[in-house]
């Protein structure tokens, strides 16, 4: 098939959706499908960095859009570089022949792509794709970044549940996520649910005293609790930083935050604030060494935000389980990850303000033998391995999306 896929972030850009969609790509290039991509020249967390105009990556056609780049610094740089992006899309879809593709692949970011997606391909006869990750405006409105009820509240969800029900095909990431666009108009058989999959290219084996990322940064024999990814408004930082704060007098508990995101500017001033030792924050890691950066913690922090569930994904879950590591799980229960944590002992699950009860079960798990430690982490890599195996998740999405 001749496939289009649309989205803000691609190859190599370092960003969860754009190593999410790589790697279905290259899956679908893999089984003989033809496959372009449009996409935006500059890095999603730092606008300095171009990629070339057009490239072929592993018979990918690139093709890649100069739309504005002000970065996130500021919301109203973030929604120029978001509005211009959207619209320089657009016109660029227009000159799209007709039936030239056969498939167009939308996703969430920026917001709202998929609605100038599903507008090219009524226009061009084409069959549209929704791959549901992030879901705006909604958890905008439960971040409180738009005001619920509001006009521009309105014409966004109006917007985003035209997606929903004018989708030839869609993928949901769980169960809530599903319910919810079915609540959105979205028929119940277009509505396929397959969770997104740990984005590594190999697991590190070795002892634990011996990993590299962690002899170069000095943490010795450290427990390290450490929280990987962006820091933004829909993962609140606030209750894992609380509980750095109870625990800054414990030399042998370290809080690591690794990323970047609108949020990261809120740790470095809390820890200035309270003068934080046991905080420590370092940069995104490339791919090629994410195995060794996640693999150096002692446990891993997932975070979702309040009133969140159904509209967003924490995939950190799955990489975590998936190198075998003990999990803190700080968000809304019921949700995706309190489901499979329930399923698996030893792990440690709290809601958002929970800042003692997280700082108790810290200090429990600290106190366990190695042997105890590693057997946490050990049920989690097997129950990954058996159900979140990235070789049978992405298969499952090409199966999805050559059947229609």
């Amino acid at each position: 098939m001749r496939i289009i896929a649309i989205s803000q972030v691609f190859w190599p850009d370092t960003a969860s959706t754009a190593q999410h969609l790589y790697d279905f790509v290259e899956e679908l290039t893999g089984k003989g499908h033809n496959v372009t991509v449009y996409t935006s020249r500059n890095a999603y967390e730092n606008t300095v960095v171009k990629f070339p105009a057009s490239e072929v990556y592993r018979n990918i056609v690139i093709k890649r859009i100069s739309n504005t780049g002000f970065g996130k610094k500021h919301v109203s740089g973030r929604l120029l570089d978001f509005f211009s992006f959207n619209l320089l899309l657009f016109f660029k879809l227009l000159f799209v022949k007709k039936r030239s593709f056969d498939i167009m692949i939308g996703m969430t970011s920026p917001p709202l792509i998929s609605f100038i997606g599903v507008l090219i391909c009524k226009i061009k006869k084409i069959k549209f794709f929704y791959w549901g990750m992030d879901l705006q405006p909604e958890l905008s409105i439960a971040s409180g970044l738009i005001k619920k009820n509001s006009l521009s509240s309105k014409l966004l969800t109006y917007m985003g549940n035209y997606i929903m029900r004018s989708a030839d095909n869609i993928i949901a990431l769980d169960t809530y996520m599903k319910d919810y666009f079915q609540k959105r108009g979205a028929s119940s058989e277009k509505v396929h649910i397959v969770p997104v999959w740990p984005v590594m290219e190999k697991l590190y084996e070795g002892n634990r005293s011996e990993n590299p990322f962690r002899v170069a940064n000095d943490w010795g024999d450290k427990t390290v609790i450490m929280y990987s990814g962006n820091h933004s408004y829909v993962h609140p930082l606030d209750t894992l930083l609380n509980v750095a704060l109870l625990l800054k007098d414990h030399s042998k508990l370290i809080f690591v935050f690794i990323g970047d995101g609108v949020r990261k500017k809120d740790v470095s001033e809390f820890k200035q604030k309270h003068g934080l030792s046991n905080i420590e924050q370092l940069p995104y890691q490339p791919r090629n060494n994410i195995h060794n950066s996640l693999a150096a913690a002692d446990i891993q922090v997932v975070i979702m935000g309040s009133g969140q569930v159904g509209f967003t994904h924490p995939n950190k879950i799955y990489g975590a389980m998936f190198i075998g590591k003990p999990i803190l799980y700080i968000g809304p229960d019921p949700s995706h990850v309190i489901d499979i944590l329930t399923k698996v002992d030893g792990n440690i699950s709290a809601e958002h303000g929970q800042y003692e009860f997280i700082a108790e079960q810290i200090m429990k798990f600290n106190s366990l033998s190695e042997n105890q430690k590693n057997k946490i982490g050990n049920d989690n890599m097997q129950f990954a391995n058996k159900y979140f195996h990235p070789d049978v998740l992405k298969k499952e999405m090409v199966r999805v999306l050559e059947e229609y």
